[in-house]
């Protein structure tokens, strides 16, 4: 096991480097930190732990916390340790305990000093059980990678060892360990693979975890080949404005698809759910724009792959007879009740209203939307919310600030592409009426 070790960490640990050892107290995480303490010298590094208790499992997280700190004083490590209440934090963050604890871990371990190493007690066993929990929700090859032996500063130095081993290294050179009795709950995903389906797989191959580890290993290896030409075909697809969706949309589809992953990485820090990669190449040959998890919107325009953000508001504008608004020129004159064109979409890019003038209150003006707006259209029996006017009419998040909007002293009275307040509309007794006219540039 510790050849194992030492070839891994070998590639992993520069001369001179300090390696943070991330240790719970369990067996991998004891193992872990016993190598490391005795390659240390041969390889160069320094070594200290840190341990985190997150307050979830009262008396046993306690006692798991004094085991570590008085063996790490045994062996003569620094041990650092933190207490944090991740199941309030959680809860206040609004996200899941496993990925609050995540953080909380990974935070704390990189305030402990610049450019360090952390090292994580992660192993193969694990590595096979993380794939056939992605295999089980469908991910992709990049899924089936499972854990990476290293990335960023993060490194496993018992990725290779199998949790056999890990018990059997601890048995022989007297290591003692606490367990966690949570880890024979089958209740859980993870344990329910562990116990059920790797326990099959061995029935079938003893040495299963073995040969997973191989093809596992195999499996990165086309990942990392595939994310090359991916990474190539971004660096070529590069444009004024974007990225050429031309370019995209040629490529070969598993690279493809790896190359839009990486531009919504790069560009919003967002992976993109799967389910919404199969869309975006369409939008790659038909245009248009879509918005996917994490709030971002992509957008392909006039061949150009992009990511639209919501727009500033465009500054307050009283009504006049001609003004720009955005992309729109905006347009109000008075006509003669007999001129009224009952047709308002001229065209596509061209929209007319009709309004009584004397039914307008105070100053008028045009603005994007605000907080707290609402409408009574004329052509609905109901008053709607602006924010529930743009979702039933599909506006993109990053249009609704283009949007023109008309009110005055009492409220709005004509949302574009909606139409005009109950408030306002032309009857028999209308004296003076005011046509609006909308154009937009970039229809």
């Amino acid at each position: 096991m510790i050849d194992k070790v030492k070839s891994r960490v070998r590639d992993m640990i520069p001369e001179g480097a300090a390696v943070v050892a991330a240790v719970s107290g369990g067996s991998d995480s004891m193992a872990m930190l016993s190598i490391l303490n005795e390659i240390k010298d041969e390889f160069g590094f320094s070594l200290c732990a840190a341990h985190v208790n997150h307050g979830l499992r009262g008396e046993a997280a306690d006692g798991d916390e004094k085991f570590v700190c008085e063996k790490c004083d045994a062996m003569g490590i620094k041990l650092y340790v933190k207490r944090a209440d991740v199941a309030e934090l959680a809860e206040r963050q609004g996200i899941g305990l496993e990925e609050c604890g995540r953080n909380v871990r990974y935070e704390f371990f990189n305030s402990l000093g610049e450019n360090i190493i952390i090292a994580t007690a992660h192993n193969l066993s694990d590595r096979v059980e993380t794939f056939f929990f992605n295999f089980a929700r469908g991910s992709a090859l990049r899924g089936l990678c499972s854990i990476p032996a290293s990335r960023d500063n993060i490194i496993r130095p018992v990725i290779d060892c199998t949790k056999d081993e890990i018990l059997e290294y601890c048995t022989s050179n007297g290591i003692e360990f606490v367990t966690d009795a949570t880890n024979d709950d089958v209740s859980y995903t993870r344990n329910r693979i562990r116990h059920n389906i790797v326990k099959e797989f061995r029935n079938v191959n003893p040495s299963f975890e073995a040969s997973a580890g191989r093809c596992i290993s195999a499996v990165n290896e086309d990942e990392a080949f595939l994310s090359s030409l991916a990474y190539e075909t971004v660096e070529k697809a590069k444009c004024e404005g974007g990225y050429s969706a031309s370019v995209l949309d040629l490529s070969a589809v598993p690279v493809k698809k790896r190359a839009l992953i990486n531009i919504i990485e790069l560009c919003k820090g967002v992976t993109p759910e799967y389910k919404f990669i199969d869309k975006i190449c369409a939008l790659l040959k038909n245009g248009g724009s879509m918005q996917i998890n994490g709030g971002v919107t992509v957008r392909v325009r006039r061949g150009v792959l992009d990511f639209p953000s919501a727009g500033d508001d465009i500054p307050e504008t009283e009504l006049c007879e001609r003004m720009d608004f955005g992309s729109a020129v905006i347009t109000a004159r008075i006509i003669n009740k007999e001129e009224i064109n009952n047709l308002q979409n001229i065209s596509k890019s061209v929209l007319e209203y009709y309004l009584d003038c004397d039914k307008i209150h105070g100053r008028a003006v045009v603005r994007s939307r605000s907080d707290g707006d609402f409408i009574a259209l004329a052509s609905r029996k109901c008053t709607k919310s602006l924010k529930k006017l743009f979702n039933e009419l599909a506006i993109p998040p990053e249009k609704r600030n283009c949007v023109a909007v008309f009110s005055d002293d009492k409220g709005v009275f004509l949302v574009e592409g909606a139409g005009i307040s109950r408030d306002v509309t032309v009857d028999k007794n209308t004296k003076k009426v005011m046509r609006i006219r909308i154009e937009r540039q970039d229809v």
